[in-house]
């Protein structure tokens, strides 16, 4: 039989009964758009983190932090709750005895509400930022200016409005020094931040920043962390500040030798790696899920088959009679299967995809499409088609004619 035939005798036999053959797909259409979702969801949420993370700090610079920025270790996690904060004269001091590093600066966060003539923005994140912070991440200030150590020192009350903030305070480009009220406390703009977007339904502009030193005075808890950037000198490599600083750390917290850290050194790289890890377990389960699904559709596939070489006996016996080989038996009823697993392949794919585009609207999940997902689901329904329908074929061509023209 020719390509053409082959084609159009499998679409005739599935046409005969479409309820049927709607019905033996709907175990790849699951598998299909259950691949195309998950991966297109857990594809959005790295690639937005990949981001946020590239954003938040630089290749080149490295964070210390009291908590253990990998997400598998919760041994790790809940054993730093039992160290020492990082303190604000921990992070002066390396500043002061690190001499591989550029720049360090330091930062502390508190929550509170920031109002202006009868307008207010609440849940807002205080940072406490040193003046040392616009060169180790890079200024993203949209207007105005940064704080100075003149007012870091004289614990100022100037703050810099994230654009979440300068939005529900109904303020522009053209309000720097206008007062505003950060937990009962009279600040004045000196700046306003350009917008980071959100993740996982959280602002990351819902904020404003203050100099350090009106931070503490003003804001801080007694136990409240900070948190440590470290920008290396050019030309330094960040092993070896990452190295100078773990020591002088070591030696301002008073460890002995014999002792572990009591800190974390985070990188771009290792908190990437970190969240790169977590991501590839959820595609395990997803790849987990979406096979179960397929052996399901393809075990669907196969019975269905059967039934229909059963039902088909005479019409195979008669084709054998006329002439067709084997091989022909085999081929027509291997390309009906593979044309029922792509029918619902491709009907899993529309599915999936207005799901993911559903998510991406409606939900604060960053899903996207992803290109190879696609190419894999539909390649795997046709391959389920495939090895689902050999048993079948191999059975239907063993027929022998004259007992198939004597089936009724």
């Amino acid at each position: 039989m020719r390509q053409g035939e082959i084609v159009s005798a499998a679409l005739g036999s599935l046409c005969s009964n479409p309820v049927r053959s709607l019905l033996t797909a709907f175990g790849v259409t699951v598998g299909v758009t259950a691949v195309v979702v998950l991966v297109g969801v857990v594809s959005g949420i790295g690639g937005f983190v990949q981001q946020q993370f590239e954003n938040m700090l630089s290749a080149r610079a490295f964070s210390i932090s009291r908590h253990n920025p990998g997400f598998h270790d919760a041994e790790s996690m809940a054993k730093s709750r039992s160290w020492p904060p990082l303190t604000y004269s921990e992070a002066e001091a390396l500043a002061e005895c690190v001499t591989t590093a550029a720049a360090v600066s330091w930062r502390g966060n508190a929550s509170g509400t920031v109002i202006r003539h009868g307008l207010s923005a609440g849940d807002v994140m205080i940072q406490g930022l040193s003046p040392s912070h616009e060169e180790v991440s890079g200024s993203d200030i949209a207007a105005g200016r940064f704080f100075n150590w003149a007012e870091d020192e004289s614990c100022s009350r100037v703050c810099i409005l994230g654009s979440g903030v300068t939005e529900a305070l109904e303020l522009t480009s053209d309000s720097i020094g206008v007062s505003v009220l950060i937990e009962g406390h009279r600040f004045t703009v000196i700046g306003l931040n350009e917008a980071a977007g959100s993740v996982m339904g959280r602002s990351l502009d819902d904020n404003v920043s203050v100099p350090f030193n009106t931070f503490r005075n003003l804001f801080a808890r007694p136990d409240t962390d900070v948190r440590i950037t470290v920008l290396p000198a050019e030309g330094v490599e960040m092993e070896a500040c990452q190295e100078e600083a773990t020591q002088v750390l070591r030696r301002l917290r008073g460890l002995a030798s014999e002792e572990d850290d009591n800190f974390y050194i985070v990188t771009q790289e290792s908190a990437l790696s970190s969240i790169n890890e977590l991501l590839s377990g959820v595609a395990a389960v997803t790849i987990g899920i979406a096979a179960i699904s397929l052996l399901v559709g393809g075990i669907g596939i196969m019975n269905i088959t059967l039934v229909s070489v059963a039902e088909r006996t005479t019409e195979i016996g008669t084709r054998r009679a006329l002439g067709a080989t084997r091989g022909n038996v085999v081929v027509q009823f291997l390309a009906e299967a593979v044309m029922v697993s792509t029918i619902g392949g491709l009907i899993g794919l529309l599915l999936g995809i207005l799901v993911v585009f559903g998510v991406n609207r409606l939900t604060p999940l960053p899903a996207v499409i992803s290109g190879w997902s696609v190419t894999a689901a539909l390649g795997f329904s046709g391959v389920v088609g495939l090895l689902f329908g050999v048993f079948p074929a191999w059975k239907a061509s063993r027929l022998v004619p004259m007992e198939a023209l004597r089936h009724e």
